[in-house]
């Protein structure tokens, strides 16, 4: 196991830049490369505008960056790998940390990833290592791949599987608000329960998931998106043009985030979508997601929201409900969380049979 903290002191004196999007396996490192870099430590949006990011980098300083992020991410990267930075085009050298998600026991979301991520970098033509767990090992395929990278101007991956870092944390200021997720997410269900839901991936599907064990509720009313991060919005918006039902999308700020675009299709639409924002990647790190440099609520009006709302106490959050229940229409509500987890949530494991009793009476 590598120790994070010395080998981000290694990292940042061959790189200097690093860009990605948050991963479980790389949390130790990302965390120790967050404390030794700072200025040059960025959390993008989405595994594409990474790339863009290390190849501006590249094309500023003749330097190379490190990317990082989980294999899930990597079809956001394919486009600007291919169509920028391949040697077929800019000739735009890059390093890749890839989390390698997908073993034997991880989570179904995970399962086909796993199975095809070298497949997919090799289909590339992007050369694969798995990153040694021995650090001096580790150093040399660095060393390497750095030299490699400047003589044949290439992109170079590294697979990164678990358990590769010690455990490193750092502490980082919290936001200040009051709402404990969990609890507004059972708030809305109770005010929504003949409507069907739709729930990101992360902690708030899980949670979503939970409570209604908890309630002793069916699942028929809920579709977890335990993949497809940032999706789950534009799954909302199509169900509610086909479905009977009133339809509740519960995003997350980093999956909002991640394709913020897509919420321009929505106008004209009948939905309630709802982000419960904590400012925080939370279940892989806790990085900032920058979702403090904007205003949710103002953004969706001017994307053609019928109605916006933002709340940061429970009794707004009850206020607000009672008069979204009486509108029409495509609704925004954001809803400012604290940064809190349960530790022993529980993750859904047959979701087909999930999936089949949310489509029953859709």
């Amino acid at each position: 196991m590598i120790n994070s903290l010395e080998f981000a002191d290694f990292l940042n004196d061959k790189f200097s830049f690093f860009a990605g999007v948050p991963d479980s396996l790389l949390k130790s490192l990302n965390n120790a490369l967050e404390l030794k870099s700072k200025n040059n430590f960025f959390v993008t949006a989405n595994e594409g505008q990474a790339i863009a990011f290390a190849s501006a980098y590249n094309l500023s300083t003749s330097k190379i960056a490190l990317v990082y992020m989980q294999n899930s991410g990597l079809g956001n990267a394919i486009n600007p790998l291919l169509s920028l930075a391949d040697p077929k085009v800019y000739k735009i050298p890059l390093i890749m940390f890839i989390g390698l998600r997908g073993g034997k026991d991880d989570e179904p979301q995970h399962l086909k990833q796993g199975e095809v991520t070298k497949k997919i970098l090799q289909a590339c033509g992007i050369k694969s290592f798995f990153l040694s767990q021995n650090i001096k090992k580790a150093k040399e395929q660095i060393d390497k791949a750095i030299q490699e990278c400047n003589l044949k101007k290439q992109i170079i991956a590294f697979l990164i599987k678990k358990n590769t870092f010690d455990n490193f944390k750092t502490i980082r200021e919290k936001n200040n608000f009051k709402i404990i997720r969990e609890e507004a997410i059972s708030l809305i269900q109770d005010y929504f329960n003949h409507s069907k839901f739709i729930a990101t991936t992360g902690m708030i599907a899980r949670e979503c998931y939970e409570l209604r064990k908890i309630k002793k509720q069916t699942h028929a009313n809920d579709f977890l998106v335990v993949g497809s991060m940032g999706y789950a919005s534009s799954l909302a918006f199509i169900i509610s043009k086909y479905s009977k039902k009133h339809i509740v999308c519960l995003d997350g700020d980093g999956a909002f985030i991640m394709h913020m675009g897509s919420i321009l299709n929505f106008k004209n639409s009948n939905f309630l979508h709802i982000v419960l924002n904590n400012q925080a990647h939370d279940s892989v790190g806790g990085q900032f997601t920058h979702a403090k440099n904007a205003s949710f609520s103002k953004l969706s009006k001017a994307c053609g929201y019928n109605y916006s709302f933002s709340v940061k106490t429970m009794k707004d959050l009850k206020n607000k409900l009672e008069i979204i229940k009486k509108l029409n229409g495509l609704i925004f509500l954001e809803i400012k969380v604290k940064q809190q987890t349960r530790k022993d949530l529980l993750r859904p494991k047959d979701i087909l049979m999930l999936k089949e009793e949310f489509c029953k009476e859709l």
